[in-house]
């Protein structure tokens, strides 16, 4: 297979492993159009690679449709420096040195891996992963520039397995926007690949900069921002306090004491403010519809968008855009 992370199943025999490249109507929804699909199903964990290359660098995609608790084994054939975007789920890596990483839902990490890594336990669920894969000649570019490259670059020719970034980023919109555009990219023609190769090129130097300038925070204002990003990351989404901190390992009664302490209001108000907030944005950009509005926030109609967002705002979408910025 062609991916830039392969992972065994632990325990699972040869002969219960099928590997195909169709997708049943019932995964139809975990398609990406940056590559063919391969799926890997098997009894405990079906899961589905999407991967492309350029010039050395990679993008994959990987979901896990796990049905009952799993150990699966991350390995590589070769060396292979990555930026790691959890996009769905979060998982406790075991790592190398048997130190244990959290991967949470909205963060990232850098990391150089070399062949097999310790095997991971994934209980029940779904979890997404975005990948970008760098070869040593484009980290070697940025040395000059950033402190993170000249260290990764090191790490690279000592040939150590290292995670980069001992703090995990937060995907912001930024990040999120471009994680999103690359999934649905078609990359089919050269042309494509060296637009592919400079979007890669783009999301290094977005997050060395990031990296380069982050200050160390504790593990509490890591997830507690963690999850406020993603809030507004995915407004159209129906999230609830109990899902949020199941994903996130914490109590739901902790949870919501923290939107209380840092935010001020309970969990409920900060995301209908973030989404109010959102769609007063779009409706001041008069070439986006109120519909669209209403399916990008995840309303079932524009009728139910204008129904709050006047409770909210006092007036409705379209007299917001006819009115304007308020001076």
């Amino acid at each position: 297979m062609n991916v830039t992370i392969e992972y065994g199943i632990v325990g699972i025999p040869e002969h219960h492993i099928k590997i195909t490249h169709q997708l049943p109507p019932q995964y139809a929804a975990y398609r990406c159009d940056f590559a063919d699909p391969v799926l890997v199903t098997s009894p405990p964990v079906d899961i589905i690679y999407h991967t492309t290359v350029a010039d050395g660098c990679s993008l994959s995609n990987n979901i896990f449709i796990v049905k009952e608790p799993v150990q699966l084994l991350p390995k590589v054939k070769e060396g292979v420096s990555m930026v790691c975007c959890m996009i769905e789920g979060s998982i406790n890596l075991t790592y190398v040195d048997m130190t244990t990483i959290p991967l949470l839902q909205g963060q990232y990490n850098c990391f150089h891996i070399i062949g097999s890594q310790q095997p991971t336990l994934f209980s029940p669920g779904i979890y997404e992963v975005q990948y970008y894969g760098f070869s040593r000649e484009l980290i070697a570019v940025y040395t000059s520039h950033s402190t993170l490259a000249k260290k990764w670059l090191y790490k690279v020719d000592m040939g150590m397995p290292i995670l980069l970034t001992p703090t995990p980023g937060i995907i912001w919109d930024g990040l999120h926007h471009l994680n999103h555009e690359l999934k649905f990219s078609v990359i089919s023609t050269g042309l494509r690949k060296t637009w592919l190769l400079g979007k890669l090129q783009e999301l290094l130097i977005l997050i060395l900069e990031q990296q380069d300038s982050n200050t160390v925070s504790s593990s509490q204002d890591i997830t507690f921002n963690t999850i406020k990003t993603f809030i507004r990351n995915n407004v159209d989404k129906e999230l609830t306090i109990s899902q949020l901190a199941s994903t996130y390992f914490v109590s739901a009664s902790k949870l919501r004491q923290s939107f209380i302490k840092y935010c001020g209001m309970s969990f409920s108000d900060y995301q209908l403010k973030v989404r109010m907030e959102r769609a007063r944005v779009l409706c001041l950009e008069n070439e986006v519809s109120i519909a669209h509005i209403a399916y990008v926030l995840g309303y079932k109609n524009p009728s139910a968008l204008t129904k709050v967002y006047k409770n909210y705002y006092g007036e409705t979408p379209s007299e917001t855009r006819k009115n304007g910025v308020p001076g």
